[in-house]
């Protein structure tokens, strides 16, 4: 398993949280999501052989928020 870190920015409520979650919620590959809407990010526990970092970050920019990669 790998993670992937990523700040958010426009991300300010607890409804905000679920609507980012719910990009990834049937995603094969995606064991966890983890959704700080008071830190601005979301950290993503993922199977590199199922789905890339790249792949991740398109799907949860559709929640129509920005997603900006951190090195970690």
């Amino acid at each position: 398993m790998e993670k992937a870190y990523f700040k958010v920015v426009g991300m300010y409520c607890i409804s905000c949280k679920s609507v980012v979650e719910k990009q990834l919620k049937n995603e094969s590959g995606i064991r966890r999501i983890d959704v700080d809407y008071m830190t601005d990010s979301v950290v993503v526990e993922f199977d590199a052989s199922l789905i890339t970092k790249e792949e991740i970050k398109d799907r949860l920019e559709k929640s129509g928020y920005n997603f900006v990669r951190t090195v970690h």
